[in-house]
Order: structure tokens, then sequence, then C-alpha cells
């Protein structure tokens, strides 16, 4: 027996739980294909310009997991998506969830969890985030056509569950870089010149890891991976294709696998923590864009390239240690974390602006987009007068063999991995961020940010603060240390 903490605001439970004992996997994994049939608004900036057609078609691919004990009683299960888009919108994960859930029987689906591969050419998911759609199709549209292909995957998935064999390993790839420029003032800006007097570097540091779960049907042949690298999708927002849809770099990598693999593997690419990091360069810019240039490939492209020469120097490492049964759990926790909290001058500042922009008559493109942006700063303000406010997170986290798999909602700065990585109990910890729903400000900055400023570190950006980020780490330690027998 190992003992389960469940911390409430400022309560400590302890609960008993079984001890997590190796089981028979059955896996299932599928792919649909989210692309979407008209125009679309594309997230992740202020306006949401128009898709002008499809550079690269954007998917979701789906990892259906259930341990069994050798009678053939079920113990766990997990499904997974990893969905080319910018965020889980709030409310979309539970929405789809009741719309699936009828189609699982026998599957609890509180233990699906959705996520997103940021990329900054995928439709809008929430009606309101921008003031126009030009009559292209809308999010009130786009989000049932994504949601029946989906599921049409996810059922596929759940029902075609056989037995499977899992090996698991890491390696590395240059993908992304800090992206906060550090100045002698000692402020910070995303995406801040480097060629000026002043600069300083980067502000923290860059992960490189790529981990990956490879599943394998009983005659060892490839059915899906499961990969994490630490760098959002959005490669493409700059590059030479305009305005179209894109799966960034992942179509390359899914691309790589299945010309190695098999076109039937499913690819499942999650964004590890990378709040500060980009794949845009930051530095060396001549001397990456030569080598490019010389190998002729596009910016994804190449980051595809490493990405999959990581994955496939892994798996050449790892397939001698092929596991058959393995300790397999999946914990789901709700938890509310306290929200960043806003200084006066911040309010005033958001305030004055928000008074301003609904001053207009009409509010159009970016004067829209901020309006909401500096709304979200004052509503908090005002909350927060009468008390803390909260944010309502959902978590989940896997155990499979020795691998360690936890999830968080936000945009989550590099150093809090780096504080999970650092004492986590397993033998791999796989962090994935932007899985499920908060619906405002995703960023999770550090202490150090937050000094420095700029965009993804400042009030409008954070919902939650370093506090509730330090809440965050230790709450995905106590739960892996939970189910790997740790006190």
């Amino acid at each position: 027996m190992v003992g389960r903490i469940w911390c409430g605001m400022g309560v400590a439970f302890i609960l008993t739980a079984n001890a997590v004992m190796a089981a028979e996997l059955w896996v299932g994994a599928a792919e649909s294909d989210i692309t979407p049939d008209r125009p679309v608004a594309l997230t992740g900036g202020r306006t949401g310009p128009i898709s002008r057609g499809v550079n690269s078609r954007i998917s979701a691919n789906v990892l259906a997991i259930e341990a069994r004990e050798k009678s053939g009683r079920a113990t766990d299960a997990a499904i997974l998506v990893a969905c080319d888009v910018v965020g889980i919108r709030a409310g979309v994960q539970q929405r789809f969830r009741e719309i699936v859930a009828p189609r699982l029987k026998g599957f609890d689906v509180s233990k699906l969890v959705l996520s997103a591969t940021h990329t900054h050419k995928g439709p809008a998911l929430n009606q309101d985030a921008y003031d126009s759609y030009e009559g292209a199709m809308q999010p009130e549209e786009y989000v049932p056509f994504m949601f029946e292909r989906m599921a049409e995957a996810v059922v596929r998935a759940w029902e075609s569950r056989q037995r499977a064999k899992l090996a698991w390993g890491m390696g590395y790839a240059m993908v992304a870089q800090n992206r906060r420029a550090v100045y002698a003032d000692g402020s910070a800006q995303m995406y801040g010149k480097s060629d000026l007097a002043d600069f300083r570097g980067l502000e923290g540091y860059s992960d490189h890891a790529v981990d990956s779960l490879f599943f394998l049907d009983e005659a060892g042949v490839m059915k899906a991976m499961a990969v994490t690298v630490p760098c959002p999708a959005q490669t493409d927002e700059r590059g030479p294709c305009g305005w179209r849809v894109s799966a960034d770099f992942w179509h390359d990598v899914r691309q790589g696998v299945k010309a190695k693999h098999g076109a039937g593997v499913v690819v499942l690419g999650f964004a590890a923590p990378s709040g500060d990091q980009s794949p845009h360069l930051m530095v060396r810019h001549a001397a990456e864009t030569r080598m490019d240039n010389l190998r002729k490939l596009s910016r994804t492209q190449e980051m595809g390239r490493r990405i999959v020469a990581a994955i496939e120097d892994t798996w050449e490492t790892v397939k001698v240690d092929i596991r058959a049964d393995i300790p397999f759990a999946h914990r789901v926790e709700r938890f509310q974390l306290p929200e960043l909290k806003l200084p006066e001058a911040e309010y005033v500042k958001a305030k004055r602006e928000y008074d301003a922009l609904l001053a207009k008559k009409e509010l159009k493109g970016p004067d829209y987009w901020n309006k909401r942006w500096n709304e979200r700063v004052v509503k908090r303000y005002e909350a927060q007068r009468n008390g803390p406010t909260f944010c309502e997170i959902e978590m989940h986290v896997l155990r499979l063999g020795d691998v360690a798999f936890a999830t968080n909602p936000f945009e989550l700065f590099t150093d809090y991995g780096l504080r999970i990585q650092g004492r986590s109990p397993a033998g791999q910890t796989m962090l994935a961020q932007l899985a499920s729903p908060i619906g405002r400000g995703s960023y999770l900055a550090t202490t150090r940010a937050l000094a420095g400023g700029g965009y993804s570190a400042i009030p409008q950006s954070c919902a939650v603060g370093p506090e509730g980020g330090q809440m965050l780490v230790e709450r995905t330690l106590s739960v892996i240390n939970e189910l790997f027998g740790k006190k």
C-alpha cells in the first residue's frame, strides 16, 4: 500500500491506494483528418486572418490504452487525443466527452484528455475570439465538424484494442530556443532583438529532450508512438506558406515516421513545458538559414528532420528492451491554484485602456482582441478585492512501466518542467502542456520572468503566478510518487 495525498485548500488527507501491479496492455490507435473543408479564421494572434488554402493537413491522433489482469478484467484505462490546434478552449473537452460517451461502452470519459500542439495555423475554436470571420467557417460551425471526425477516430481506437507491447526512451533534437531576450536594464522581451548593444542573453534554459513511447502489436509491428518535444508547433506562423492551414513541424514528423515504419503508424505529438521556448531563431539566424538552404529544406522540414532523427536513434537503442506486461495506472486530479495577485498599477493601466476601447463606437481587429485582453485584468483585480481568486485545473498522470506521463493546461515555463524532472522518481518522465482547458491567460511564468516583464510574463498573459506554479509542481510530484510507491 502507498499513501495518496489529496490536497485541498490548507487541508491534506491521507488515503490508501493499491500498489500499481504489472498488467497486460491493450492498445488501439487511430488518426482523423480535421482539416476544415472551407476557409476558417486562423488563431494564435490578435487578429484571426482567414485561411487561404492548406499547407499541410491537420489531424487529431488518438491512443487508447487499457490495462487488464490475466483474467481479462480491466483495471484502468486512458484515451489521449493530440490535436493540431492552438489550444483546447474552455468547454471544448467537456462537450466532446459528452458527445463521445454513449459510444464508448465501459469507458470512463473523465479519463479522455485532449491536448494541443499549439500550431498558429489551426482553426479558432471559441466563437468570441475575434470580431469578424468574413463569411468564413465560424468556430460554432468548425467545432462540430472537428468533433464528428474526432469521435469516429476515438471510437475506432477504443474498439480496435489488441494485446500490445511497449518500449520507451529519450533522445535530443535542437528544435526550440528560449524566446525571451534580456537587456542591460533587466527588462525582457519575447522575440526581442539580439543584435542590440544592450542585449545580454536569453532568459532561461533551452530544453532539447525528445521523449518517446513506442507501442507495438504482439507480432512486433509498430502501431503508435507518443512523442513529447519541448516546443510549440509555430514554426509556420512566420513561414513562406502565408495564411494557410498547417500542422507545422508535426506534419513533417509524421511523414518521416510513416516513411520508416509504415503508413498506418499513428503519431501523437505533445508539447512538453516550453512556455518560454519557441522554434523561432533568437541567435545565429544567418548560419541556420544558410544550412536550411543548402539542405533545400523549409524550416518545418528541418525541424521535422531533427525530431525524426532523435526518435529513430531512440528506437534503435531501446528496441532490445520491449516489455509485454507492465504497471499501468491513470490518475485524474482536479484542484484549484491561486490566481496571480494583481498590483493596483496594473489594474489602473488595464482599466484605462479598457475604458478607452469601450468608448469606441465599433471595435475591429486588434481593438476587439485588446478589449478582451484588458477586461480579464480588470475583472480579476476587482474580484480579488474580496480575497484570493482561484483557477480550476485538471491534470492527468499516467504510469506506463518505468515512465511517468503528466499533463498540465498551461504554456508552462521550462523551469517548472525541470523541477518535476529533477525530483521525479520515475525512470523517465514525460510532460505535456496545453492539455485540458483553463479558459484564460494560459502562460505560467517564473518569478524571474515576471521581474523582466514582456508578453508571456505580464498579468494579462498569466492567470496563475509562481506560487501556483510551484503548487502544480508539488501536486504533479505527489501523484507520480504515489504511482511509483514513494511516500
